[in-house]
């Protein structure tokens, strides 16, 4: 039976199983650290800069943003999630980073003047932004003319076996909302959808790269504690009848013996990173008409 979506429950559930992830998601972010390096790499802060990191997580790559800010830069990461927010301050504050502060507050409503910003960036987050397309408004918004946005995205489904030996399973018992959507992690993976995207924000000169690494886990029953407990994946399981859970658990570690290697498992993924601008002749972006249907 189709289930009924509200932006407000989509929201309140998205921040309260990132608030039970947020612990053991600290213990996946070495894994995803080559992706956040080619984020980086490509966003190329310097000195003196002002940047958010918008779905900043426990503090990733906010910190090392900060890093390359120096003590004249300021950097500022917002999350969605009270408890990665709590994380990420203790972090920088062991650190004795004093140049990045982290927020509760929803990417898609930020307090922030118009024009803070000197560059914008967000690891993997706009695929669970309950409200993405607003988050690239208020992006394009919060930037100052000329300033840069540098995001990344995972793939399609089938370039990201990390994700959808998992992912694809789960979908066979997904059901849509009254409209027959069904939300996955890869509607702005494909050829040129991510930069299209920031483009209808307003933003200019969009170009897309792929970069793609191997995941290595010890074997199939440590990645699949560490997806169902470093993710809301593990929540939207449990939730599902005890056979579902069962059925899914062993497709999964079906579809994992096609990346078996002679020390665990090695999973190819491949991500999008999006770079483009805010004009310099232009400073608001407005829109009408009914809020967009959000993602995961």
């Amino acid at each position: 039976m189709p289930w009924k979506y509200t932006a407000e429950y989509y929201r309140e559930y998205t921040r309260t199983t990132w608030n039970e992830s947020a612990e053991a998601y600290v213990g996946l972010m070495a894994t995803l650290e080559p992706f956040r390096a080619a984020l980086l790499e490509r966003l190329a802060v310097r000195p003196g800069e002002q940047v958010l990191d918008l779905g900043t997580g426990p503090g990733e790559p906010a910190m090392t943003i900060a890093r390359a800010a120096g003590p004249t830069g300021r950097v500022t990461g917002v999350d969605l999630s009270e408890n990665m927010v709590d994380i990420a301050r203790r972090v920088a504050q062991a650190r004795g980073q004093s140049n990045v502060e982290f927020l509760p507050m929803d990417c898609a409503a930020m307090t922030f003047p118009e024009a803070t910003f000197d560059a914008v960036t967000s690891s993997f987050g706009f695929q669970i932004f309950t409200d993405p397309e607003r988050a690239a408004r208020e992006a394009y918004r919060v930037l100052k003319p000329g300033g840069r946005i540098c995001v990344s995205v995972w793939s399609t489904g089938d370039r990201v076996p990390f994700l959808h030996v998992l992912v694809e399973p789960m979908l066979e018992h997904a059901e849509p909302d009254e409209t027959g959507y069904i939300p996955t992690p890869y509607e702005t993976g494909g050829p040129g959808e991510m930069v299209t995207f920031l483009q209808a924000a307003g933003f200019e000169g969009g170009r897309e790269e792929r970069v793609q690494h191997t995941m290595h886990f010890d074997g199939p029953e440590e990645y699949l504690k560490v997806l169902l407990q470093a993710t809301p994946l593990g929540h939207s399981l449990s939730e599902e009848e005890a056979n579902v859970q069962a059925e899914v658990l062993s497709k999964t570690r079906s579809n994992l013996q096609r990346w078996r290697s002679s020390t665990g498992v090695d999973l190819p993924s491949e991500c999008v990173i999006v770079s483009a601008r805010k004009g310099a002749a232009r400073s608001r972006q407005t829109r009408t008409g009914p809020p967009d249907t959000p993602r995961v």
